[in-house]
């Protein structure tokens, strides 16, 4: 096999595993949406009976301009969830499905504190959703926990100021 042999073959699989990787992002892209949506009405069962006390839920379409570390750019549909009540709010923002280290990120927008919830795979490629806690005074940062029911009404109870 000659050295243009060779720079040929490799030129061939470079090209294999960029179009390899562009796949795998516009699959994972097409599929945000859809698990951000099971998130949502997984928090919408929870919140239920403080829907019948007056909680107000409800989805702002939005839309999301990210890119892949591949460089390929993506500019797609997705919903805010947004719950009010109180005199007060917290919008779901979905941000990123691409984030360092995790596959998606929803930021939370509420008063007097900043959190966010992060999607990384499980064992057997199931989400798993944990909540990250932000605070500015603390040189160290908590560590996201895992996100349950409990979990989500906590942060729901502080951002609505009831605790």
């Amino acid at each position: 096999m000659s050295k243009a042999d060779e720079l040929a073959a490799k030129l061939r699989q470079a090209q294999q595993t960029q179009a390899d990787n562009d796949h795998c992002a516009d699959l994972a892209i097409e599929h945000w949406p859809a698990q951000v949506n099971e998130l949502y009405r997984q928090i919408e069962a929870w919140l239920a009976p403080v829907c019948e006390a007056g909680l107000d839920i409800r989805r702002n379409p939005t839309h999301v301009f990210e890119s892949h570390f591949s460089g390929s750019t993506y500019n797609y549909a997705i919903d805010q969830l947004v719950i009010e009540g109180n005199a007060r709010r917290l919008t779901f923002d979905p941000v990123a499905r691409f984030t360092p280290g995790g596959a998606g990120r929803i930021d939370i927008h509420m008063t007097g504190q900043q959190s966010c919830l992060l999607r990384s795979l499980g064992e057997h490629g199931e989400s798993v959703w944990h909540i990250k806690t932000v605070d500015q005074a603390a040189q160290s940062q908590p560590d996201p926990i895992a996100m349950d029911e409990e979990a989500m009404l906590s942060v729901v109870e502080k951002g609505l100021g009831l605790q």
